[in-house]
């Protein structure tokens, strides 16, 4: 059977995941702050993550110009950004017992 010249070609392999920053979005700006900081601190100190709490505080504080980022980032490599994401909600979900509210903008 010969293909269809009306039907579009996909790309091979799975697709790309779609962003999970929905909850980074609704932070407020000074959690954006403190995971900049934290991002920053991860390259000085081994034990901290510092990409992933670098890349979700530009996407809270820069969210156009980090948007494409984070695309990127999970369509390249999903693993580490699931690792990633994951990582951040964790960080977040202690922040929120931590400090109630605290998350909310």
């Amino acid at each position: 059977m010969s293909p269809d010249p009306n039907e579009t070609s996909r790309p091979e392999g799975p697709p790309a995941p779609e962003p999970e920053s929905s909850r980074l979005a609704e932070l407020p700006r000074e959690a954006g702050v403190m995971l900049v900081a934290v991002g920053v601190l991860g390259f000085v100190m081994p034990a901290i993550a510092g990409i992933p709490a670098l890349m979700a505080g530009g996407l809270v504080l820069w969210p156009r110009t980090f948007r494409p980022v984070e695309r990127w980032v999970a369509g390249r490599f999903p693993a580490t950004y699931r690792e990633g994401m994951r990582q951040m909600d964790r960080y977040l979900d202690d922040l929120e017992r931590r400090y109630p509210n605290s998350t909310r903008a």
